[in-house]
């Protein structure tokens, strides 16, 4: 196996990719870059000779952090059965079972987030005594539990209040267009999931002109 290029700006995102996530993950992924970090996640590289569970290790490995969203707990209407969700709760067990039992991630730090309060021992009684925040379903919120984990900034500087930073992820978001323009790529190419690296880099941009 190829040596771990682990970095301790990496943060590692296990959550829904769905079109109805989308609000959310783009919150994450802007608090993340607006602290300092880097958000890795599995959309990250399109390869198709990268098998998941390996891409999965891999990022994990290279994350001292992670964050976990465990809200997509009610089953997903299929044409054959109705189903939950299972990749959320398996990556948060190899991040668990890393932090438990390799010596190198002993001190990683991890945030579980779900919908409600007070439902993950319902459907996840091991982690009792846990206690995830709750984001409602609300960007905003997301933000707040995102700047929460991470505390500071990269360099150590207390990160911005709630009203500075929903104002600031407001205006990134109102940005986008314009930005996509810069690229060549029309406002709705750009999407957290239709092409991730390209996204960050948007937010890259913005960040920078942000600070100036």
């Amino acid at each position: 196996m190829a040596r771990s290029r682990r970095d301790a700006l990496n943060v590692f995102i296990n959550a829904p990719f769905d079109p109805a996530y989308d609000p959310l993950l783009e919150a994450m992924v802007f608090m993340i870059h607006a602290a300092g970090f880097r958000a890795r996640c599995a959309l990250e590289e399109n390869d198709s000779g990268d098998i998941r569970l390996d891409k999965l290790v891999r990022l994990i490995d290279e994350s001292p952090r992670s964050i976990h969203d465990l809200s997509r707990i009610k089953p997903v209407r299929q044409q054959v059965s109705e189903l939950p969700r299972f990749n959320m709760p398996f990556e948060l067990g190899l991040c668990m079972g890393a932090r438990r039992f390799s010596a190198s991630h002993r001190y990683d730090k991890i945030k579980i987030m779900v919908s409600e309060p007070y439902k993950l021992p319902e459907y996840l009684s091991d982690l009792g005594g846990n206690d995830p925040d709750a984001h409602h379903e609300d960007p905003h919120q997301v933000l707040m539990i995102v700047r929460d984990f991470l505390q500071n900034a990269r360099r150590g500087k207390p990160l911005p209040g709630r009203t500075a930073l929903v104002a600031t992820f407001d205006r990134f978001k109102r940005a986008i267009p314009k930005i996509a323009e810069g690229i060549e790529h029309g406002a709705g190419e750009i999407g957290v999931r239709k092409n991730f690296p390209t996204f960050v880099w948007c937010l890259t941009e913005f960040l920078k002109g942000a600070e100036n």
